[in-house]
């Protein structure tokens, strides 16, 4: 390496993080092993699923999701390892299960790296790994295949669920359809088994109002100890035997009972926590299995419920910050891979964001995961042009990369270009809207407050 590469490194901390982190959980040997255990009647050829995934990163960040921009880049160079439609056809080929290993397992990796909580939950949740769910609907799919290009409209390219780490906010495991039509209820039983294949200790999740049904409340709780809090809809019976009336810290009423949810012999014994909030479209009501109101107070069952708005907020960084909004492949098999992908970029994004509110000295919620990815974006664009795009690959442990990220990241902290433009100025409320009159005006009528409206 001569003195302009070196110089070079030493200006782009941020793409030696996304590298160097990116070679230590996409180690060969466990990819290989991964591929192995999950590959089905897939082969690998001349070009191998490490490099393959390597491909698929640097199309991701890059090239804003464009794997053909990638190739055009290889082949100017003349390093293209495969021609451009083998990428394409061995992308539409792996196996869902791959999908799923490389983000679980890569992920578990990832953890080791992660240097403490980004949320402190309340103390009495400690014996329990807390899990938020959620389903996503990849959108969008291109319409290259031949059956899809008759269709007017949009085409969903897959479905998946995917489980959240409400602590450290990485996403663990997720288990999909290649029907994007599917429901999400269904696909809980495989996400609660990944779950408990990778989480020892008892699993508390975190669950929306579709999957308060009786069934899906046992799956929920198969394994002893794991428990649930999930959103309950107003239509299913629930026989009282017990309640007890409190307030929250605003001041409004909540109901706790403790009672039988359903009817005959599938009825299951559960606590509802119902916090009215007159004035408000709905009243929350959550059904859980923690049935002891000293240990497991109301207030932070209900508490604990608000963190479930985590995952659609990482759902909206994976579609935005991480180009899923423009998908490789046109097939259900690909696009399940570019979204376990996305995720897997989102979890070393959110481990390298830990580490730059440490050395700011700020809450990691501060953070722009957006203003972040850009800057790394630039750096490995800039390292990407001025070198042959490789970079010195380092086997470290996990204390070694945790030690590497500190180092690399050392006074890297911004607070003009990482702060999120809400932290820099908060918004006020809006004031309420007023209807036109006839429902249209013009311009200048408003400007000058002339514009005619509807007396409430």
């Amino acid at each position: 390496m001569d003195a302009f590469q070196r110089e070079l490194m030493r200006r782009s901390p941020l793409a030696a993080c996304v590298l160097e982190v990116c070679d230590h959980i996409l180690d060969d040997q466990l990819l290989d092993s991964i591929w192995a255990q999950h590959r089905g009647r897939c082969y690998e050829d001349v070009l191998r699923f490490g490099d393959f995934l390597r491909l698929m990163r640097d199309a991701l960040v890059r090239h804003d999701g464009s794997a053909h921009k990638l190739f055009l880049e290889l082949e100017s160079r003349k390093a293209e390892p495969v021609h451009e439609s083998n990428f394409y056809r061995k992308l539409s080929h792996i196996p869902v299960d791959v999908s799923r290993a490389l983000l679980r397992e890569c992920t578990q990796r990832l953890s080791a790296l992660m240097p403490g909580p980004v949320v402190t939950l309340p103390g009495c949740f400690d014996d329990f790994e807390v899990i938020v769910g959620d389903g996503k609907k990849i959108k969008n799919a291109a319409k290259r295949l031949k059956p899809t290009r008759g269709y007017e409209g949009s085409l969903i390219g897959a479905k998946a669920l995917v489980g959240l780490d409400a602590r450290s906010g990485l996403a663990l495991a997720m288990s999909d359809s290649l029907d994007g039509m599917t429901n999400d209820v269904p696909l809980v039983p495989a996400l609660m088994e990944q779950l408990r294949q990778i989480l020892p200790r008892p699993i508390l999740s975190v669950w929306d109002r579709q999957f308060d049904d009786v069934r899906t409340l046992g799956h929920l709780s198969a394994r002893g100890g794991d428990s649930f809090v999930v959103r309950m809809k107003q239509t299913h019976t629930f026989v009282v035997e017990s309640a007890v009336q409190s307030s929250d810290a605003q001041g409004r009423q909540v109901l706790d009972e403790i009672g039988l949810l359903g009817k005959g012999k599938a009825a299951v014994r559960v606590r509802r926590a119902t916090l009215f909030r007159p004035g408000e479209e709905d009243d929350v009501v959550l059904l859980t299995n923690l049935l002891d109101r000293a240990q497991y107070a109301a207030a932070d069952l209900l508490g604990l419920y608000r963190h479930r708005w985590g995952i659609e907020q990482v759902f909206q960084q994976v579609t935005e910050t991480f180009s899923l909004t423009h998908l490789i492949g046109s097939a259900p098999q690909a696009v399940l891979l570019q979204f376990s992908f996305c995720l897997l970029l989102y979890n070393l994004m959110q481990v390298i964001k830990v580490y730059v509110a440490e050395d700011g000295g700020v809450l990691a919620s501060v953070v722009s995961m957006y203003y972040l990815f850009d800057d790394a974006r630039k750096e490995l664009e800039a390292w990407a042009y001025h070198t042959d795009g490789s970079w010195p690959r380092v086997q470290r442990d996990a204390a070694a990369m945790r030690r590497r990220l500190r180092e690399l990241l050392k006074g890297s902290w911004d607070p003009v270009a990482y702060t999120k433009a809400a932290d820099k100025k908060p918004r006020r409320a809006p004031p309420p809207r007023q209807r036109l009159h006839g429902g249209h005006s013009s311009v200048q009528r408003a400007l000058a407050g002339t514009a005619k409206v509807v007396a409430k």
